[in-house]
């Protein structure tokens, strides 16, 4: 309801026009204190017709509605499970493959050129040096962010060689970090979306103008 903007009486309304249904607003309480326990007993789950009128309305699955999955779907949980990957990051790249999809030929063009895109880069045989030094900087990351005195520590032992400052010691060790990441995506891209050397292009215009 919150990604949506509506508030219980706006969900009513928009489930009575869409599905002619007749619901009212103490339904949807209800079915948002599904489990709380009152003097009745505790709130069960609405009826399977509502479940499925709701998973349909919120393009979720109904197991995504009653715990059973906490991903919207049960395709989506079965790929997180495959990739080991959030659901955030699935539904970020399956949001980007389908943004402007429709029904027209273009449409579906893009749509398939969007998930090109996205195949070239990832069975790249670069991909994996590439994704070995995003690994690098996420762990290096992931230290600084949860425990920074183990990373103080961590640079100076990489600094303890040094003939510099120390800040300029850092300065350039988290350089070298960037830098070595930068470099295997350039080559990854180059990989990846071939375009013509400067030799080769300077041959296509000279059989341009023959």
């Amino acid at each position: 309801m919150d990604e949506l903007g509506l508030t219980q009486l706006g969900l009513v309304s928009a489930l009575n026009r869409q599905y002619l249904t007749k619901y009212h607003q103490k339904d949807v309480s209800r079915w948002l204190n599904t489990g709380n326990r009152t003097t009745s007993g505790v709130i069960g789950f609405p009826k399977y017709e509502t479940m499925a009128i709701l998973a349909d309305f919120f393009g979720v699955d109904v197991g995504y509605l009653t715990g059973e999955t906490d991903e919207r779907s049960f395709n989506l949980q079965h790929t997180c499970d495959y990739l080991s990957l959030d659901g955030s990051a699935i539904s970020a790249l399956r949001k980007w493959v389908r943004e402007g999809a429709g029904s027209t030929t273009d449409d579906n063009s893009m749509h398939s050129y969007r998930a090109d895109t996205l195949n070239e880069l990832f069975s790249s045989p670069e991909f994996g040096s590439m994704a070995a030094k995003l690994l690098t900087l996420h762990e290096m990351s992931t230290i600084w962010r949860t425990n920074p005195e183990r990373f103080s520590s961590l640079m100076a032992s990489l600094a303890s060689d040094s003939d510099l400052p120390d800040d300029l010691t850092f300065q350039l060790i988290l350089g070298a970090f960037y830098g070595m990441a930068s470099e295997s995506f350039s080559a990854l891209l180059r990989s990846a979306y071939p375009i013509p050397s400067e030799q080769q292009f300077e041959q296509l215009i000279v059989s341009h103008e023959t």
